[in-house]
């Protein structure tokens, strides 16, 4: 499948209470995909639908092993791992605001590179699972390509690709988000990849059944990434969701 979040794939999450499953199994105490209480500091954020949305495709995998693509201080690995052999792989270098420090539970694997750079640490079809939270959009245009190739060399054929890439979306379609997302898109007219499900073709334009990012959490942002706050006043964040086999 290729699409854009939407509301009734949160909703449902939450009727299911995948949230506490996160939670559950996150190392330190957290409020992984709640809504915040009258009274308390804001903890939910686009980041916990993606998280959310992707554990909906591999929750249910068992005995697998299962990687995920710049996990950094991975929210869903954790839960995965209960059941299957986890490997996180991540430079810890603190790009796109990531962590540095390796808080790695138990029963994780770290590899220590990116997906692209054809690391020997990673054999090929190996996994039964590759997927990422927040992470794709980071990659330079130019790098998609390596980034794909790396992981569909080191997914099981059968194997799950699946990601969540953020995507601000304003009321006019912007040339370089419709690049991007046209990019994305090229994923699933690729005879390696089988779609689960259906495939949105555009133009991004943004609706109103999207799950978005809180007005709150974008303004917290701001102070880590400034050069973005022109771009957040305008614009909604919000995220595709990336699913597919490998053929």
């Amino acid at each position: 499948m290729f699409d854009f979040i939407r509301k009734d794939v949160l909703w449902r999450a939450w009727e299911q209470e995948w949230h506490l499953e996160l939670a559950a199994s996150s190392p330190k105490p957290r409020r992984i995909g709640f809504l915040p209480r009258r009274g308390q500091a804001p903890h939910f954020q686009l980041k916990s639908t993606q998280d959310l949305a992707v554990y909906e495709h591999l929750r249910d995998l068992r005995g697998g092993r299962i990687a995920e693509a710049g996990g950094g201080n991975s929210r869903i690995l954790p839960a995965l791992a209960r059941h299957n052999n986890c490997t996180n792989i991540d430079r810890f270098e603190g790009q796109g605001g990531g962590p540095k420090d390796i808080n790695a539970p138990e029963g994780i694997r770290i590899a220590r590179t990116f997906l692209g750079e054809f690391s020997e640490e990673l054999e090929e079809e190996s996994f039964d699972a590759v997927c990422s939270v927040s992470v794709i959009e980071h990659v330079p245009t130019g790098d998609l390509k390596p980034f794909l190739e790396d992981g569909l060399r080191i997914l099981k054929t059968g194997g799950l690709w699946v990601h969540a890439i953020d995507l601000y979306l304003e009321d006019t379609p912007q040339r370089n988000v419709e690049m991007r997302f046209a990019a994305y898109r090229s994923w699933m007219d690729d005879e390696r990849l089988q779609p689960t499900g259906p495939v949105h073709s555009g133009p991004p334009r943004f609706s109103c059944d999207m799950a978005t990012n809180p007005d709150d959490i974008m303004y917290l942002w701001g102070e880590v990434a400034p050069d973005l706050i022109p771009l957040r006043q305008k614009a909604q964040a919000v995220s595709i969701i990336l699913a597919a086999r490998k053929r």
